[in-house]
């Protein structure tokens, strides 16, 4: 602390040792050589502890070092010891007066000395300390000298602050609901006590890095990296860095940052200036790991301070790594539970004015017929009308069954080899009358070669129909819809092009989403639930096809694409083509013969229509409106055909049908489940129960009427 003054070692470590009687100049040297030995012995335990021994001169202020506390300081051995200016900026800033008022103390007081402070090396590097020392007085308790020891603490100060903020950010991430500001947290928390600069990348679904939290102790430099990361991100396919983090899913220690390791990261010079610019030191990159994937990385990179990771340093970054990716998958979950609360609320909404839409017209439709009992072609109009929202009706249920089937892996495809121009041709005539309606302009381009697929024809039909009447429902009047079909070698590709009125970009990648609304249903010109391309999505991955969605924003059109394997094979993952099941809705045999023919449903509006409507085709009906009642019915009315409901007051539709396949003395009726309940389970259970057919509500008419051959 002061200059070195002329006393060496020997002089200034007194070991006191047993003294010999001196009888010869031989037996003279021997206390020496011993009192020499002891002292070299004594250096070498205090340099192999880590420590280095010192002394201070009280009155004048001098200093001595002993070996080993030129190391501790980072100084070559032999350097001249400090005096009392210089050694004081070896001090850290913000431990310089707390040093001194604790040397003053220890001098005035207990004689006592203890202090932990830091130093800082010429190299830059940060380095913590514990001096202990005592203070020597004079017979009138002056304080003359003062000695002690120094050793190098930084590990277990460096141990005791990481493990603080260990506990610290774990609190943080304990209570996170809002992630991201959880993660600005714990960047804050890591500067500077674990690095000096910490960054924290997820990566997105569509495969991109995104920086979601930044810090770093210089607010100057917070600016620069985020500059440097814009307009250099790092490069997918870099051995080293944040990808090969994600890559490997282990993490990444570089003890030390050297100029040939930036340049392996730098792809030019600009961005090795702007990393040189940094003072980048030392490196961790640890893996964000949950469930067995890898979300993300968290980076710390030291600076200024001059800390130099190690291995223990690594190990924390991962536990605590660890930690955050758990806590950021659970904020994510709970982020997507709200939405998904929040889109299943708008699709209530959309589906209850969906469902209003056609009933309105139903019911005046039968109040003007009501009214025109006299007048065949007004009534015959509107029925025309009636009928086309009723199949409105059902297309909508029909849409949210086929849903539920995919979300459930129930839906059953009928694989069969076809052709993709076939089906193409099919959805164009299904969805013409939208694209007319809305006087679109309608162009098709076929590829040159064959467009062979072992495929369910009726499936993909559905699929193309429901883009196309996605492009004409949001496509302003008069606008063009192409559709271009390419043929590759390994897959049929089918593109439906419009200039509508677009997506917008952060919604690209949530249209398929089931109850995903791109705009409020109030704000919506045309109708719909908004699942139809959720259907289109599972029906092509059933297919073994992706979906994909293209649009440059609002207002500039929309591109859907759809991605098919090419297949020469025959055969299906399905029903084979010709196989009959229980589940298909096959009618019986048609005759031109009248039929008797027994109704059951507990809805007497609903049975009554449907006789009725039987009778009228000259069949001779009875009524059932409970499961017992339709038992007895049948052992009386000895019906050909019994349209049987599932839900009924007493016994359900099941048993109803089992008690008839058990009478005796009785020709045995077709059984037609006619339900409201059209899951592959529903029909399973009435081929069990003894049903021939299952038909789903509401029925055609037309099919009804086949029942008489009509």
């Amino acid at each position: 602390m002061l200059s070195r003054t002329d006393l060496q070692p020997a002089d200034a470590i007194r070991v006191e040792l047993p003294r010999a009687p001196l009888s010869a100049p031989d037996e003279v040297a021997q206390p020496a050589q011993a009192l020499s030995e002891s002292e070299e012995h004594l250096q070498g335990a205090v340099e192999a502890a880590g420590m280095g021994i010192w002394e201070f001169d009280v009155p004048t202020g001098a200093t001595t070092w002993w070996p080993g506390m030129e190391r501790l300081h980072g100084m070559a051995p032999g350097s001249p010891t400090p005096d009392r200016t210089a050694y004081q900026s070896m001090l850290h800033p913000e431990d310089r007066d707390r040093f001194l008022e604790a040397l003053e103390r220890s001098i005035a007081g207990t004689g006592w000395h203890r202090l932990e402070y830091r130093v800082v090396w010429p190299d830059g590097s940060v380095h913590w300390l514990e001096a202990r020392g005592r203070v020597r007085r004079d017979d009138k308790g002056r304080p003359v000298t003062m000695a002690g020891v120094c050793q190098d603490i930084t590990r277990r100060k460096h141990t005791e602050l990481d493990l603080a903020f260990l506990a610290q950010a774990s609190a943080e991430l304990a209570g996170v609901a809002d992630y991201q500001t959880t993660l600005d947290r714990i960047a804050r928390l890591a500067v500077p006590q674990f690095a000096d600069w910490c960054a924290i990348d997820l990566l997105l679904p569509d495969g991109r890095l995104h920086r979601v939290a930044a810090a770093h102790v210089d607010p100057a430099k917070v600016h620069l990296a985020h500059e440097l990361h814009r307009r250099y991100p790092p490069d997918p396919e870099s051995p080293v860095g944040t990808w090969s983090v994600l890559r490997s899913g282990r993490g990444i220690l570089v003890p030390l940052i050297t100029d040939d390791v930036l340049e392996a990261r730098a792809s030019a010079p600009e961005p090795l200036d702007m990393l040189k610019q940094l003072g980048l030191r030392s490196y961790i990159g640890a893996p964000l790991n949950a469930r067995g994937r890898t979300m993300g990385v968290l980076t710390f990179v030291t600076s200024d301070s001059g800390r130099r990771y190690e291995s223990e340093d690594l190990a924390l970054a991962e536990d605590l790594a660890r930690r955050a990716a758990v806590a950021i998958e659970n904020a994510q979950l709970l982020l997507a539970m709200k939405e998904s609360d929040r889109a299943k609320d708008v699709f209530l909404a959309t589906l209850a004015h969906e469902l209003r839409n056609p009933l309105a017209p139903i019911w005046n439709g039968l109040s003007i017929i009501k009214k025109s009992r006299g007048d065949p072609a007004r009534i015959e109009q509107v029925g025309g009308i009636m009928e086309r929202q009723v199949g409105q009706l059902a297309r909508l249920v029909d849409d949210l069954l086929d849903v539920s089937r995919i979300t459930t892996g129930k839906i059953e495809l009928k694989k069969e080899r076809t052709n993709l121009v076939h089906i193409i041709n099919a959805a164009v005539e299904m969805s013409r009358p939208h694209i007319e309606a809305a006087h679109h302009k309608l162009s098709i381009s076929y590829p040159d070669g064959p467009t062979h697929l072992v495929a369910d024809s009726a499936r993909l039909a559905q699929v193309f129909s429901n883009l196309l009447n996605n492009a004409a429902k949001y496509t302003r009047r008069g606008g063009r819809i192409e559709v271009v079909i390419e043929a590759h070698p390994k897959e049929l590709v089918v593109r439906v092009r419009d200039n509508g009125t677009g997506i917008e970009p952060d919604m690209l990648g949530k249209v398929f989403g089931l109850f995903t609304q791109v705009t409020h249903p109030t704000e919506r010109r045309q109708g719909g639930l908004g699942i139809g391309l959720s259907l289109v999505d599972g029906l092509v991955r059933l297919h073994g096809g992706r979906v994909e969605a293209h649009s440059p924003g609002l207002d500039q059109g929309s591109e859907f694409s759809v991605f098919l394997p090419r297949s020469d094979e025959g055969g299906s993952s399905g029903s084979s083509p010709g196989a009959r099941t229980a589940a298909e809705p096959t009618p019986p045999p048609a005759t031109t013969a009248a039929r008797r023919l027994l109704v059951v449903d507990d809805n007497e509006d609903a049975a009554n229509t449907v006789a009725e409507l039987l009778q009228m085709a000259g069949n001779e009906v009875a009524v059932a409106v409970d499961g017992l009642g339709a038992v007895e019915k049948t052992r009386e009315f000895r019906p050909d055909v019994v349209l049987l409901d599932i839900g009924l007051p007493d016994i359900n539709g099941y048993e109803v049908a089992r008690r008839i396949r058990k009478l005796e003395g009785v020709r045995q009726p077709i059984l037609i489940a006619l339900t409201g309940w059209g899951q592959q389970q529903d029909k399973q259970m009435a081929a069990e129960a003894g049903f021939d057919h299952h038909w789903t509500k509401p029925v055609d008419p037309a099919r009804l009427l086949e029942l008489s051959g009509r």
